[in-house]
């Protein structure tokens, strides 16, 4: 029997760097850039990712191997992914704040209201693999795209968001991420070949974890900076913040749907 030989020393680098990252990140909120609990772990972070780089990149029998970003399919398929759990995350971040701030509701009325939303994703994603299946990837992800990027387009040009409105444009945002997620994968590693999926899927699971924590980050620290005006009331203030935030994953998700349209294919032999 062949003996596997445990890669300690990336195990550890690539450990410490997504650790610290992920620190720096969601204390972006509380603390300035410059500062050790941001600037300072994302500098360690970033020097670790640069040592399990260039452990790994000539290991053929590396833990992860830093040479499947050299696909650009799967990479950029792999970005998609990323963003649309930003997203995701950020959403699920603000919501629950502004039902509480903003429209004075409960903790358990926030939860009731996010409900729905998942129930809509589990449905979708079910779909979404027949679709994928039958049609291959692109139409289910192009689909989930733009049903996400019309609910945060709405969320942005209205002036205020009643309960009820939130409710079904976090279960047509939800539906779509429903959509598009798990397809993005199942495309994103059926552009490797069958013996790097294995790898492609930690690379998948380890970033989905990765991009929550920056999601999170990203909708705190711009609700923070919006309410540090405290000239207006603090329902105005989350408000807005909600609004940068909607503008700023306008932008990702615009930028999944021209990712989507040139790197995901329209067809895909699943069965090679």
């Amino acid at each position: 029997m062949k003996k596997v030989r445990f890669k300690f020393g990336q195990w550890f680098a690539i450990a410490v760097s997504l650790i610290f990252l992920m620190l720096g990140f969601t204390n972006f909120s509380k603390n300035n850039l410059i500062s050790c609990q941001v600037g300072g772990f994302l500098l360690v972070g970033v020097i670790s990712l640069f040592i399990w780089i260039k452990v790994s990149w000539n290991d053929k029998a590396a833990l992860i191997s830093p040479r499947l970003f050299k696909n650009i399919t799967f990479s950029m398929q792999l970005i998609c992914y990323c963003f649309a759990k930003i997203s995701t995350l950020a959403l699920g971040f603000i919501f629950p704040i502004y039902i509480q701030i903003v429209n004075h509701g409960s903790a358990s009325l926030a939860g009731w209201i996010m409900f729905p939303g998942a129930i809509i994703d589990a449905l979708m994603a079910a779909i979404a693999g027949k679709v994928l299946d039958k049609k291959g990837p692109q139409l289910p992800i192009l689909l989930g795209i733009i049903a996400s990027l019309t609910s945060l387009f709405i969320m942005c040009l209205s002036s205020s968001l009643t309960n009820l409105g939130v409710m079904w444009l976090y279960a047509l945002y939800y539906g779509g991420y429903g959509m598009c997620f798990s397809s993005l994968m199942t495309s994103g590693l059926t552009s490797l070949s069958e013996e790097n999926h294995a790898q492609g899927n930690a690379i998948f699971n380890t970033l989905q974890q990765f991009s929550g924590a920056v999601g999170t980050a990203l909708a705190g620290t711009l609700i923070s900076i919006s309410q540090n005006n405290k000239s207006m009331p603090e329902s105005i203030t989350t408000a807005e913040g909600a609004r940068w935030t909607f503008i700023v994953l306008i932008i990702l998700i615009i930028s999944n749907l021209i990712l989507a349209l040139i790197f995901v294919p329209k067809n895909t032999n699943y069965n090679k």
